[in-house]
């Protein structure tokens, strides 16, 4: 098939990796950016991985008459729009419903209706053995404010370990101020991004989450065989193996007291979800 990959906005490029996932055997698979939006440089990572070209600027109605299937990044992105373009809802808004798709995909249970298919976005990126560094990473837009008194009395306990905040939202965190353990990260490219998460222990799920929307460091856990340390509505909702929290960290304690049979157990239970997910991912875009 030709399969066809469109967007312009400089947001949700992540997305592009669950697609790739599935198309990448056996398909053509061209993608249609505005130029300059990669900033983080998302393309050049997946290169690493799938074969697909990109094509700038050209968002002619001829993609809609060349191409099997072609889906849209964000749906509220007016690059190109009409019925046959499959787009991902990443809210249940008005604005994110205006366009002309006939179909959806959407990132999170929390986000359903008619026409919306539910697809977990993850991949299989290329993963190397942990080098047993002692490393819990958050990522994702996180302000200042939510650096809590939890949430540092939860870094100050785990002083064996150190906390990658690959974050943005607030131009400093004078909270995080003091805190040795800690590195913040702005802006850094997909390829370093995805040493860090490589290296990590754990992958921190945000305290401060919203239950509207997706948060794209869940995929990131199970796409890279990670821990989550995760509260317990995100858990259930998604169904995911992790460490678990009501609505403090401070719950979970010292991570060196976890035996590492449950650490063992939970890596194993993600890696036996990700083939399911990816399988069930394969199922639902058959149907499409």
């Amino acid at each position: 098939m030709k399969i066809a990959i469109i967007g312009s906005f400089n947001f949700h490029l992540e997305c592009i990796g669950f697609l790739l996932e599935i198309y990448f055997n056996n398909n053509t698979i061209d993608i249609y950016l505005k130029k300059n939006i990669d900033r983080y440089n998302f393309c050049v990572y997946y290169l690493t991985m799938y074969h697909f070209n990109v094509i700038y600027d050209s968002f002619s109605e001829d993609i809609i008459n060349n191409y099997d299937k072609i889906f849209k990044l964000t749906s509220n992105d007016y690059c190109l729009d009409h019925k046959k373009i499959i787009s991902i809802l990443h809210l249940n808004g008005a604005s994110q419903k205006r366009c002309k798709s006939d179909k959806f995909i959407s990132l999170t249970p929390y986000v359903h209706g008619d026409n919306i298919y539910y697809i977990m976005p993850i991949y299989r990126p290329i993963l190397y053995p942990l080098k047993m560094c002692n490393t819990v990473t958050m990522i994702g837009y996180y302000t200042n404010n939510n650096f809590d008194n939890d949430t540092i009395d939860f870094i100050n306990t785990n002083i064996n370990y150190h906390f990658n905040f690959i974050i943005w939202g607030s131009p400093s965190y004078p909270n995080l101020n003091g805190i040795n353990n800690i590195t913040i990260f702005s802006g850094i490219k997909t390829n370093a991004m995805h040493n860090l998460i490589n290296d990590s222990k754990y992958i921190l799920s945000k305290k401060y989450i919203n239950y509207d929307r997706f948060s794209g460091q869940l995929a990131l856990a199970i796409s890279y065989e990670k821990p989550l340390i995760i509260d317990i509505k995100t858990k259930e909702t998604y169904k995911f193996p992790g460490i678990t929290f009501n609505k403090n960290y401070s719950e979970v304690g010292d991570l060196d007291d976890i035996p590492e049979e449950k650490y063992n157990s939970l890596k194993n239970e993600i890696k036996s979800l990700k083939d399911s997910i990816l399988d069930n991912n394969k199922t639902i875009f058959n149907s499409l």
